[in-house]
């Protein structure tokens, strides 16, 4: 009888445990339903009955973040002693319940808001972004004052944790349990079976290796992966990452046969002129005329009808942080962590400086933005430019827009006045801001561009007259004639179109080449990705030096029109129509993109030759890769 009143009360503690857990897989279904809804956009294409799959997926995904966060709550309540039931050990587990919980809780209801920028869960580079990228306290209130809806709707998810929580009572036994050895037995049985079910739940299952980003792809298709995640476990299994993983798909003979990334254009004459790199932040092709929407940059569009235009342009990630490297090093993010934020941010490196300045050129890397910012000026140290001009040296706050840096248009022509101070010949890379969320632009300039629905589109005109009136300043100047620019944008941004909102569409950019004397015009329609602009620019240049590379020299003959990035712990490959998803080195879904702008209907396991051919490309781009990073193989030098 002893045992069986203890035993009995003991598994009403259990059962007490139980449901207010089941509190926060309540509230983790409410902020994933709030988090559908707020992008639905993004979501065009999956239904109600899509959605529920989802979010039945995504218990395994929560399950981690609910034990991760509870872990001590769950132990203390499994604690099997008489002071359980006391007012002060209740108030202990209260405590030990709500604020971890209402922490890990904020950051699904931040993504909320930011998913529309990086179209993806966050990850640990969250942290490193709001150190290093401005002032904290000045950012928080514009962004609550931009979403508070987000911050109004958590406050009430809070609210309701705490109203649930107290609403569960533990009920004082009437029998005082008697303890005796069966009897502790049996308990510490109850308890060894707790804890292993908690770890089980952290685990994501009885798989060998526990769950991870990447096992969301196995459940549904690449748009519905960020359904499937929580914020929480993105940030804390990237904190976890390790050392990317050495593959040994191919021996070095048969990798060549796949990508050779050492170019050499040694019959070719080299050509000094001064290269200018335009990075516009945030600019979609969905905004250029490219895009066949409502165009709300002019002067862009005018210039690509003198330009070299890229008419199926890709970034190869969806945040600065990645693009930076992709464009000026032909270095892509095809992991988790970015690489400047990564354990290989040290690696040696190919970039337009490192190259450029063996030929004499003075180099420099212009950005407004807080000096530190996404450590870009210890990045751009390291990719060899020689001079990093941001806000400290722009040394005037009167342009400054009070949350990110300093306004576009008075920083352009700053950057045109410094170009002028260069011994020729020079590069510069300079990466514009003011079309960065919160979309402030100055005063006077407020009304006078066009409006859309997108809360952005008059920064982004801002952006774009801020363009014009650099290149009325630059025509001016005695380099301008022999100075080959390079434009396009560090990643895309925000949209309502059904296609440039899918996974693949979102990536869409504008890239063009010009050259003041005309001699660089046309279309170029075969995909492109930001990697492939340092070798193909080198090409134009006639560099005839050997360089290591990821992307291709898109003018070379037989080159393929493609475009690698990673997103949501999948591979994507992107060809002229066709998109390719990779998960565990292997093919998991096949869209024809152009015809299926939702991505809805998969093309695996038509053609198995394909299947077989795209998996082997996978597998060697993904060799080549973590072998270079893993060996530091980044540059020749």
């Amino acid at each position: 009888m002893a045992l069986n009143i203890l035993a009995s009360h003991y598994l009403k503690q259990i059962y007490l445990l139980v449901k207010r857990i089941a509190i926060c897989y309540g509230l983790y279904f409410v902020s994933r339903l709030i988090f559908f809804l707020g992008n639905l956009s993004y979501f065009k294409g999956v239904g109600a009955g899509a959605f529920l799959a989802d979010c039945f997926y995504g218990l395994r995904f929560d399950s981690f973040s609910i034990v991760i966060a509870g872990s001590v709550f769950i132990l203390l309540s499994l604690i099997p002693f008489g002071f359980f039931y006391k007012a002060w050990y209740q108030n202990i587990l209260f405590w030990f319940f709500i604020l971890p919980n209402s922490f890990f809780l904020a950051f699904n209801f931040i993504d909320i808001g930011y998913f529309a920028f990086i179209k993806k869960r966050s990850s640990a580079e969250i942290f490193a972004q709001a150190g290093g990228q401005s002032d904290l306290m000045k950012l928080i209130p514009q962004f609550a004052a931009d979403f508070w809806w987000i911050l109004l709707l958590y406050v009430a998810s809070v609210w309701l944790m705490v109203l649930a929580y107290k609403k569960i009572k533990p009920s004082l036994p009437e029998n005082k349990p008697i303890w005796n050895l069966k009897s502790t037995a049996l308990v510490l049985v109850l308890f060894i079976l707790c804890v292993g079910f908690g770890i089980l739940g952290a685990r994501g299952g009885l798989q060998r290796v526990p769950i991870d980003v990447v096992n969301a792809g196995a459940v549904t298709t690449p748009e519905e992966i960020p359904i499937v995640l929580n914020t929480p476990f993105t940030i804390i299994k990237s904190f976890e990452q390790k050392s990317l993983p050495e593959y040994q798909f191919y021996s070095d003979e048969q990798l060549l046969t796949f990508f050779n990334p050492v170019h050499c254009n040694k019959d070719s004459v080299f050509k000094e002129q001064n290269v200018v790199v335009l990075i516009l932040e945030s600019f979609s092709k969905e905004y250029t005329k490219l895009g066949r929407t409502q165009s709300i940059t002019p002067f862009l569009d005018s210039l690509m009808d003198h330009s070299l235009v890229f008419t199926n342009g890709f970034s190869n990630g969806t945040k600065s942080i990645e693009g930076i490297p992709a464009i000026l090093s032909s270095l892509p993010t095809l992991m988790d962590n970015p690489f400047i934020n990564s354990q290989y941010a040290t690696n040696k490196q190919t970039s337009f400086a490192s190259l450029l300045k063996g030929d004499g050129y003075t180099t420099a890397f212009f950005h407004g933005g807080i000096n530190g910012t996404m450590n870009f000026t210890d990045w751009a140290s390291a990719a060899g430019y020689e001079f990093y001009f941001g806000r400290d040296e722009y040394a005037d706050d009167k342009d400054f827009d009070g949350f990110w840096g300093i306004f576009d248009e008075p920083f352009l022509q700053y950057a045109c006045k410094k170009m002028n101070g260069f011994k020729q010949p020079f590069h510069a890379a300079v990466f514009t801001l003011s079309s960065h969320h919160p979309y402030l632009i100055p005063e006077k300039f407020r009304g006078r561009f066009p409006k859309t629905n997108l809360e952005n589109s008059e920064s982004i005109g801002y952006a774009d007259h801020s363009l014009r009136l650099f290149f009325e300043s630059a025509k001016k100047q005695p380099w301008y004639a022999n100075t080959f620019f390079i434009l396009t944008a560090d990643h895309a941004s925000i949209s309502n179109h059904p296609f440039f909102s899918n996974p693949v569409g979102c990536l869409t950019i504008p890239i063009l080449f010009f050259k003041p004397d005309g001699s660089l015009r046309g279309i170029h329609e075969k995909t492109i990705s930001q990697a492939d602009i340092l070798p193909s620019a080198m090409s134009l240049m006639g560099y005839n030096k050997p360089f290591f590379a990821f992307g291709k020299n898109c003018f070379e003959k037989d080159a393929q029109g493609n475009a690698y990035f990673y997103i949501n712990g999948s591979h994507f490959l992107c060809e002229d129509s066709m998109a390719y998803t990779c998960i565990d080195n292997k093919i998991n879904c096949i869209y024809n993109y152009r015809r299926d702008s939702l991505l809805k209907n998969t093309l695996t396991n038509i053609d198995k030759k394909r299947d077989s051919m795209y998996t082997a490309r996978f597998r060697a781009m993904i060799q080549l890769y973590n072998h270079t990073l893993i060996h530091n193989l980044g540059s020749l030098k």
